[in-house]
């Protein structure tokens, strides 16, 4: 087992003790569907379809009148993957979920998705206003989430990629003691059927420096200990090259684990 020269950080995080793999994962009879396996992983349900997560299952025991008498933070926050199965119940997701980290920064910072003050005084203003104040009250959760994010700051300089976006606003949340215990963020860009040498390395340099700089501003506060991150796809890679400089569909996949809470790097 090797790790590319350029990953850096997270060889760091491996010497430290803080990195694990498992290898292997997946299930029986690979569906190479990134819709149907997408499902498979989010329901745990692998040979009948399933339309409750694993997660929202749990936390449907867990708060069994969600809907007239919700807790008083999210009990979980969801960037991207919009339609993912996995905090789904069987009455009501228990994500609060946004598109992208640009929507989630707008609730965190200004409490709301969408102005309701610098309107147009006209019917087309009026209509727009309705809209935009019920969207907003249909976020529940945003005053908190924004409390929180206003409560800290990021004590490490992240870079402007994909990940470290969203988790420079999950480290912020976490450390203005927003309480959620659950994040869910997505990496798009390892369907690499073409060009996969130049296309991984953006993204896994991306997993690598964000990685290490999450934890580390973790860190400044103690919470680095109390989070576990892990990362999941719904299939890997086939080990041969095609045509187009790329590799397609495979069956089973590695799956990483960070913190300090692994006691420990090693393989699985």
């Amino acid at each position: 087992f090797g790790i590319p020269d350029y990953l850096t950080a997270m060889e760091t995080m491996w010497g430290d003790g803080k990195m694990k793999v498992v290898h292997g994962v997946g299930y029986p009879e690979q569906n190479l569907s990134h819709f149907r396996s997408s499902d498979i992983w989010a329901s745990a349900a692998d040979t009948y379809f399933e339309p409750t997560g694993w997660w929202g299952r749990y936390f449907e025991e867990l708060y069994p009148d969600y809907i007239i008498n919700p807790p008083e933070t999210p009990p979980a926050v969801q960037i991207g993957s919009i339609g993912n199965l996995t905090f789904e119940g069987t009455e009501s997701s228990y994500a609060f979920a946004v598109a992208n980290p640009a929507q989630l920064a707008n609730v965190a910072e200004n409490g709301t998705i969408h102005d309701v003050t610098n309107l147009p005084e006209c019917v087309y203003g009026d209509k727009l206003l309705f809209m935009r104040a019920t969207a907003n009250t249909t976020f529940t959760y945003a005053g908190v989430i924004s409390d929180a994010y206003d409560s800290a700051t990021n004590d490490v300089p992240y870079s402007n990629a994909d990940l470290a976006q969203q988790l420079a606003i999950v480290a912020r949340m976490i450390k203005g003691g927003l309480g959620t215990k659950v994040y869910m963020v997505t990496l798009d860009g390892f369907d690499t059927h073409a060009n996969q040498l130049a296309d991984h390395q953006t993204l896994l340099t991306d997993l690598s420096e964000s990685m290490n700089h999450f934890f580390n501003d973790l860190a400044v506060t103690g919470n680095d200990g109390k989070v576990l991150a892990m990362t999941i796809s719904e299939f890997g890679r086939r080990p041969y090259e095609n045509g187009s400089d790329g590799t397609d569909h495979g069956a089973a996949s590695p799956v990483m684990l960070f913190g300090e809470g692994l006691n420990g790097s090693g393989f699985v």
